[in-house]
């Protein structure tokens, strides 16, 4: 079971690169309209959902818990993915979520102006090249303004990356070859089998903040848990030390045999609460 996630900018022929990968490996390619899918189905509306998939959200957006629910549906899609396994994942930030998993491998493609400006004129029907330069620079100011706004990453940053390719280099079919053929014998059982519990841990955290956000409507902003072996470390801000201690008690009572640790920042008095 590998994990394959992929970024483009448009034009670069990412999407055709990740369906022909998908093929060649007998892997699922899930794009934009699937993870739509799966998120609307779990109960996120598609108002909601179009208000930041891909784009910056709006003012008054940014001060709600929308944004928050809309990234804990997405986690939640995403991971639900990668736990049913050989996949190649299109976007919306996967990469990110998956980032430690031993089995996860993340691709950017890139292109040149020329060549992304010939295949989106292409594939779209127009003709000139004012407007498609215009499509190309707004679809590239949005994917930049996401992630930016919802993961605080800075798309020019390929640190996360383990390979950026320039599309307008070599064909898309053989860069499938090459690519699925670097997967099949790199990808070891030992290595599936890591990824299959960093996947499983990743999907408890998912789902303790779950419990501790939307089930007890606790106030932790930026809440992030994380979950290695039986330790379970809680980060985030809140302005109560209660807080903290509730969040802890609940765990401790409805997940017993892990130890739960908190670094949640309480920001009335700047001190770490620890549990």
């Amino acid at each position: 079971m590998a994990i394959l996630t992929l970024t483009r900018q448009a034009g670069s022929f990412g999407d055709e690169i990740g369906m022909l990968i998908a093929r060649r490996l007998g892997y699922t390619y899930y794009d934009k309209h699937e993870i739509e899918r799966r998120i609307i189905a779990k109960g996120l509306s598609k108002e909601e959902f179009l208000k930041f998939d891909e784009r910056k959200p709006r003012f008054l957006d940014r001060f709600t818990k929308n944004r928050d629910k809309y990234l804990n549906y997405l986690s939640a899609v995403i991971l639900e993915i990668a736990h049913e396994g050989n996949c190649v994942i299109m976007g919306r930030g996967a990469f990110l979520f998956l980032r430690d998993v031993p089995s996860h491998i993340t691709l950017r493609f890139v292109s040149t102006a020329e060549a992304r400006l010939q295949h989106i004129k292409e594939i779209t029907g127009i003709t000139t090249d004012k407007v498609a330069e215009k499509m190309l620079a707004d679809s590239d100011k949005r994917q930049a303004q996401f992630y930016k706004s919802c993961f605080k990453y800075d798309l020019s940053d390929h640190s996360l990356i383990q390979a950026t390719v320039n599309t307008a280099l070599v064909p898309p079919d053989m860069l499938a070859e090459m690519i699925s053929a670097g997967i099949k014998n790199n990808v070891s059982h030992e290595i599936e089998d890591a990824g299959k519990r960093r996947v499983d841990d990743l999907i408890l955290a998912q789902q303790m903040t779950n419990k501790l956000i939307f089930e007890h409507g606790l106030h932790i902003d930026e809440l992030w848990v994380m979950v290695k072996g039986e330790t379970v470390t809680l980060h985030g801000l809140t302005s109560f030390h209660a807080t903290v201690d509730r969040a802890v008690m609940i765990l401790e009572s409805e997940y017993s045999g892990y130890k739960i640790e908190s670094e949640i920042r309480c920001v009335q008095d700047n001190r770490l609460s620890k549990a």
